[in-house]
């Protein structure tokens, strides 16, 4: 469901015979007001069909007021009585009153088997249709109270539904028979756009085609509609672009305010145990590893988290989730860190931050796949190359010296719980300004462990935390990841989290590979609720991560780690950085200290690492070049919101016909500096 009601909003178009006279670029007005509005159903993932109820009506004139069924001679367009209402909004006939979601294209249809207005002089003598514009506006005041009538939910107080009028014109009112013009003065448009402004609410649009733009009464009607002025269209170029802008002016009254806290926030927690970085009893080599098959399935493969299509809205999760990354791992010095905080387009910065090339440095590290000693060196990617807008601090596996395999890094699990859950709070507390959060944003936690937590952290320690994120309406999914997890000891412990973090109502997911990785967080996706109708981020937009210019929002983000990325989030890194976990192994051959094993000596347990020791590198898992397609983006401008940087991205994602877009949906760019401001004129 929406998070705000839909406008309702009326096309009226003029149906007179001047709209054929030529208009420019060998077309008629008719033929640029059809494609003007065929664009503002398609352009910008058609944001308009999307996010409003629409109706479309031609209006002449009525040769015979008064006489029901009336049509004008020679017309075979089906104007009746002055008017012809070719889609409504929904159907007065039907049992539930539903409105019509993504009906652009019927409009698109209606008006392409509509014919050219009446000219039977040819060019420069069109005649044969008038323009009673009143009438028009009083049939629409009639649809809309009926409208009312049929959906009391739209009249509930503080929660009305907007509804809106465009009158798209090219010349001066006439009486309902269609001259004179501008008389008699009770045939005046602008009492009934008067009227519906000052007792309704409803604002009347008025776009002035040709020489309408020119003419005192187009401003008129649009003052006495509550938006000062009519927008000028002496060309075809201006009629795209004013349509436009009234289109911004409703998204910006309407769409905007009440969804901009409808996309999820999604934390994922990854293990950080020196396990990850074995394949049995053995340091992996690229591409093997389960800290490179993670990395992938996260962010750097083909199949990645942040390209996981979410069918019900069309988008990629990139698009549509505000993703961070937390990991976890010793505890003296304490490991758990929170890598990147909730953003749009983060592929990138999951992508750096995973990858072993970025911390490994010497003299601490020649080879991140060479085994013990590695010293790893961490990162701030917005204090280093590339450069990220965002903090994004890297971290790997400790790796200490000692052992055939990498060790030192624990399963401290509540330590990065506990963090997630302190971020949580504080993120709720103070969101980004431009990317606000409310009671309503949904919040949810994907846990990826390798290993037991025996040893490191409790059972009450993990309840606890994970409840107490249930408790502030989180659920945390649980992924076992990797081979070392098929004992009754670790599958009961991946039940039991699962069950706590979801308030008993989950089991955890099983995936031994980095395939099955893909397809439990596709799974998860699936799970979440998304809103059709909300701002979503266009990550397609922003390929580079190297913008140095601000990130939406962004400058209200706050972490624990400290400035230099070193930290570990609680301040308790030590002065190099290097996550190196002395004291938190035993001794007793354990890759992860002591009590991650199972009995066997073997790196957390019974080799924990993805492939079982095979060796075979995943095709996406080895590419370290390759930092992701996503972003943090580049500006306010570009990041969720279109229309240049205003509408794009917005709704819930009707079918369109590339096909059916018109000469130029280019011509609706720049629509951001058109901005509309409505007069209030209501009386008290």
């Amino acid at each position: 469901m929406c998070t705000f009601k839909k406008p309702n909003f009326m096309i009226v178009l003029d149906y007179s015979s001047s709209m054929s006279e030529p208009f420019g670029m060998g077309k008629t007005r008719w033929q640029v007001a059809v494609e003007a509005v065929t664009a503002l159903m398609t352009t910008n993932g058609g944001f308009f069909q999307e996010n409003m109820h629409v109706a479309l009506m031609r209006y002449g004139h009525d040769d015979q007021p008064g006489v029901a069924g009336t049509t004008i001679p020679g017309d075979m367009s089906g104007i009746v009585d002055g008017q012809a209402l070719d889609v409504h909004w929904y159907d007065p006939q039907g049992i539930d009153k539903s409105y019509f979601d993504c009906n652009g294209q019927e409009i698109i249809d209606s008006l392409a088997a509509t014919p050219p207005p009446l000219c039977p002089g040819g060019p420069g003598n069109c005649a044969g249709i008038g323009t009673w514009t009143k009438g028009a506006l009083d049939f629409t005041a009639a649809l809309i109270s009926q409208s009312k009538s049929d959906h009391p939910d739209d009249l509930v107080p503080g929660d009305e539904r907007f509804y809106g009028i465009m009158v798209i014109t090219d010349g001066a009112w006439t009486s309902a028979v269609g001259f004179p013009q501008l008389s008699p003065p009770e045939e005046n448009p602008a009492i009934t756009a008067g009227s519906l402004f000052d007792q309704q609410g409803i604002p009347t649009y008025v776009v002035a085609v040709a020489e309408a733009a020119t003419l005192p009464f187009a401003d008129e009607l649009a003052a006495a509609g509550g938006t000062g002025e009519s927008i000028a269209a002496a060309n075809p170029n201006d009629l795209f672009a004013a349509m436009g802008a009234v289109v911004q002016d409703i998204a910006d009254q309407v769409v905007v305010p009440e969804c901009t806290a409808g996309l999820p926030r999604v934390m994922v927690l990854l293990d950080g145990s020196s396990s990850m970085l074995n394949v049995g009893e053995l340091p992996g080599g690229p591409g093997q590893t389960g800290w490179d098959r993670a990395r992938a399935a996260l962010a750097s493969g083909d199949n990645s988290l942040f390209d996981v299509e979410v069918v019900s809205v069309g988008r990629p999760v990139e698009d549509l989730i505000h993703l961070g990354l937390a990991v976890f791992g010793a505890d003296a010095p304490a490991e758990e860190k929170l890598l990147v905080q909730y953003g749009p387009c983060m592929q990138d910065n999951f992508a750096w931050a995973l990858d072993p090339t970025i911390s490994c440095e010497q003299p601490g590290c020649d080879d991140p796949w060479g085994g013990p000693p590695i010293s790893w060196t961490f990162k701030d990617g917005s204090l280093v190359a590339p450069f990220f807008d965002q903090q994004t601090l890297s971290h790997m596996p400790s790796c200490q010296a000692g052992f055939p395999f990498c060790t030192g890094s624990g399963t401290f699990t509540h330590r990065g719980l506990e963090l997630v859950l302190d971020n949580l709070l504080a993120y709720r507390a103070d969101p980004p300004v431009l990317y606000p959060a409310d009671e309503d944003t949904q919040y949810v936690n994907v846990l990826i462990t390798d290993g037991q937590y025996s040893g490191y952290s409790t059972d009450a320690q993990v309840q606890g935390a994970l409840q107490a994120l249930f408790a502030q309406g989180v659920t945390t999914y649980v992924i076992g990841f990797g081979d070392n997890l098929g004992s009754p000891q670790a599958q009961q412990q991946l039940s039991n989290m699962a069950s706590w973090g979801s308030g008993g109502q989950n089991g955890p997911f099983d995936a031994d590979t980095q395939a099955d990785l893909e397809v439990a967080l596709g799974a998860i996706i699936e799970d979440i609720e998304f809103d059709p109708c909300c701002a979503f981020n266009d990550c397609s937009e922003n390929p580079e991560p190297t913008t140095q210019e601000p990130d939406p929002g962004m400058d209200s983000f706050s972490t624990t780690a400290d400035g230099s990325g070193s930290a570990d989030g609680s301040g308790s890194a030590d002065g190099s950085g290097s996550a190196d976990g002395s004291g938190s192994a035993d001794g007793s051959g354990s890759a992860d200290g002591s009590g991650s094993a199972d009995g066997s000596g073997s790196a957390d347990g019974s080799g924990s690492a993805d492939g079982s020791g095979s060796g075979s590198a995943d095709e996406n898992a080895g590419d370290w070049s390759d930092s992701g397609d996503g972003t943090a983006g580049d500006s306010a401008d570009e990041v969720g919101f279109g229309f240049q940087g205003e509408l794009n991205g917005r709704g819930c994602n009707c079918a369109i016909d590339e096909d059916e877009q018109p000469w130029n949906p280019g011509a609706f760019l720049g629509l951001g500096l058109l901005a509309l401001v409505l007069r209030r004129r209501r009386s008290g």
